[in-house]
């Protein structure tokens, strides 16, 4: 098995000069600056993501289950050097058509790249965002445990996003839950099961909603706690 997937991060884009459909412009009429809210965008297309892992640097093959009880292989074959038959980390993030779907693929457990190593996807957006919604959508099956860091400036540290884990305790030492009480770190990963099942084998999504389970989600454009400034 080899992991491969796709990525879609919607965002408020911060283009402070334009105003959603329907919204008085962000600026008043003497050219002041004031409150409005920015348009929603795929931030993560066409972004150039690095990986630690690609299939294709020769030729090679990779399978991938398939029928109701997963015990059936699809063989394929991968080469960088086709674009037919390559799986670069381009294809995370262009656009493609739920018909003629890209894909980014590591290659596959026979190479070191299963427990207690790791395939890691990195990119960097260019600018800040608020991020509100991430979805990853497999070709394989989803694994059974990653998780999602994200950094709020370029030389800080990479922080807990989310987790996602069959065994949260046991690999990402803590609990498996999906909401905060009032007055608890608002800015605290969630670790959840839902998505680590083998099932489906292809076309699995892993759908972040980042404000979800936060107490202040409904007050977040005045809520200092999740709004965290960037460092100089």
């Amino acid at each position: 098995m080899a992991w491969a997937l796709s990525v879609l991060l919607t965002m408020m884009c911060g283009q402070f000069w334009e105003a959603m459909a329907g919204m008085d412009s962000c600026y008043d009429d003497s050219g002041q600056a004031k409150r409005c809210l920015p348009e929603f965008c795929n931030a993560a297309f066409n972004k150039t993501i690095h990986a630690t892992n690609t299939c294709g640097s020769a030729p090679e093959q990779y399978c991938l289950q398939t029928g109701v009880t997963g015990v059936t292989e699809s063989c394929h074959t991968c080469d960088d050097r086709n674009p037919a038959l390559s799986h670069n980390t381009g294809s995370l993030t262009d656009f493609h058509s739920e018909q003629e779907p890209t894909w980014w693929q590591s290659q596959s457990m026979v190479f070191p790249v299963q427990y207690p190593n790791s395939v890691n996807l990195t990119f960097h957006l260019g600018k800040s965002f608020e991020i509100t919604y991430i979805r990853l959508k497999f070709r394989t099956s989803r694994p059974e445990s990653f998780s999602i860091y994200k950094k709020t400036r370029e030389d800080g540290p990479w922080i807990a996003y989310q987790y996602y884990s069959a065994s949260c305790s046991r690999t990402h030492r803590t609990l498996t839950s999906s909401y905060i009480r009032p007055g608890e770190d608002e800015q605290v990963a969630f670790c959840t099961d839902e998505f680590s099942d083998i099932s489906p084998l292809t076309g699995g999504n892993v759908a972040f909603s980042t404000l979800e389970g936060r107490p202040s989600a409904y007050s977040f454009d005045s809520s200092p706690v999740l709004q965290v400034t960037p460092g100089p």
